[in-house]
């Protein structure tokens, strides 16, 4: 039974039809026969099976090789055995963070002092908060804010010139420095 057909550029004409035996699709150009039925989806499914093995292979052998990093939850784009002094001195200065917030961007500055004191501050395109004064701490590659008495120690490090403060998975911050 012939249920549709179409020329494809004048030359060739394919017919769709209806297998009684099988409930298959076949595609008739003159000469050839190309049948989709049952056969086709078992043979899917056999290559489906084979990729499928073939990426939990790969997967295990990823995490085989990469169980140190992984482990850590913390990465170290540019470690440094530096002094917590050292890590202090490139700290200081003006550092901008931008995120993008539902009414738009939001700039978050962090100004850390030689002399140990932080001012914090946000400004959008519709107004400048308030700095809040604080002190800030580094203990090797933790960098700490004090605000008010509230403590926030979290990982830093750098990376290409930017501060990755805090250096946590899904909670990254990239800081640029300003000044």
């Amino acid at each position: 039974m012939i249920v549709g057909s179409f020329k494809l550029r004048g030359q060739h004409r394919f017919e769709f039809k209806v297998a009684q035996q099988n409930y298959g699709i076949e595609l008739s150009p003159v000469g050839h026969l190309i049948r989709l039925s049952p056969e086709v989806l078992m043979r899917t499914q056999h290559v489906s099976r084979k990729i499928t093995w073939l990426a939990y292979c790969a997967a295990f052998a990823f995490a085989a090789f990469s169980t140190e990093t992984a482990d850590s939850g913390i990465i170290a784009f540019q470690e440094s055995s530096a002094p917590s002094s050292g890590n202090a001195s490139a700290l200081i200065g003006h550092w901008r963070k931008t995120t993008i917030g539902y009414t738009g961007p939001i700039d978050e500055h962090l100004v850390l002092r030689s002399n140990g004191t932080v001012e914090n501050w946000t400004a959008t395109a519709y107004e400048r908060r308030e700095p809040v004064t604080g002190h800030w701490s580094v203990e090797g590659k933790m960098l700490t804010l004090s605000f008010g008495g509230n403590d926030r120690s979290s990982p830093f490090t750098f990376h290409e010139g930017q501060l990755v403060f805090p250096n946590i998975p899904n909670r990254r911050g990239f800081w640029e420095k300003i000044a």
